[in-house]
């Protein structure tokens, strides 16, 4: 079980939705896959907070959940992700959602794919 940080003051969620084009996997080169985009975001968040943030800071971002589907041999049109935050000032807060708003438009790019991003989800 986690134990939550006591030097971490604020905590909240953040929902992140990725909006591609759905098919048949057969034929994977007519859609826009957000699944391999949200692998994709997991990785370059977690090296993002190792130098955007020092080691004395208490930030945290951390991946609960990915739901993109349950069809066999069906690329999904979207793939959500939930994260857990905790920080210890709104301005670390701040600057969390600023390096998730970057990689995210990053993806939209890299991916052909459209983002959405609830930093304060209410579960």
């Amino acid at each position: 079980m986690y134990e939550r940080n006591p030097e971490r003051e604020i905590f909240f969620y953040a929902k992140v939705v990725l909006s591609g084009k759905g098919g048949h996997s057969a034929v994977p080169y007519l859609t826009h896959n957000p699944i391999p985009a949200a692998f994709r975001l997991i990785q370059i968040l977690n090296g993002k907070l190792l130098y955007e943030f020092s080691s004395f800071q208490n930030v945290a971002l951390i991946p609960v959940s990915l739901n993109a589907g349950t069809r066999q041999n069906v690329i999904p049109d979207n793939a959500e992700l939930l994260f857990r935050g905790e920080a210890s000032n709104a301005e670390e807060k701040q600057k969390l959602y600023d390096v998730l708003k970057n990689i995210l438009d990053a993806l939209e790019i890299i991916f052909h794919i459209k983002s959405k991003l609830d930093f304060e989800a209410v579960l």
